[in-house]
C-alpha cells in the first residue's frame, strides 16, 4: 500500500479514516457478496505512518457496520497514541 499510497485514485475517498486527523490518506476498499475489504494508509503530521487493513469473507450475510465500528477504532487508536 505504501508503494501506492501517492496515487491520486486512492485519495478520492477517505473510507474509514477521519482525515483532519490525518495529513495524508489513501484507501482502497471493495466488497461483494460475502466478502469485504478496508484498506486504508494513513499518515500524521509527525511523519509516522499506518497501515491498516481488514478483509471478512463469509458465506453468510455480513455486517457491514460491525467490521467498520472496530476499524474506526483502530484508526483512532493509532491517532490518539501520537
Amino acid at each position: 500500500m505504501e508503494a501506492v499510497a501517492s496515487l491520486p485514485p486512492l485519495h478520492i475517498n477517505p473510507g474509514l479514516a477521519e482525515p483532519e486527523r490525518w495529513q495524508r490518506v489513501a484507501y482502497k476498499g471493495g466488497s461483494e457478496a460475502g466478502v469485504l475489504n478496508f484498506t486504508t494508509w494513513v499518515e500524521g503530521a509527525d511523519g509516522d505512518t499506518h497501515c491498516v487493513v481488514a478483509t471478512w469473507n463469509n458465506e453468510a450475510a455480513l455486517d457491514e457496520q460491525k467490521l467498520a465500528g472496530s476499524y474506526r477504532a483502530i484508526l483512532r487508536s493509532l491517532r490518539e497514541d501520537n
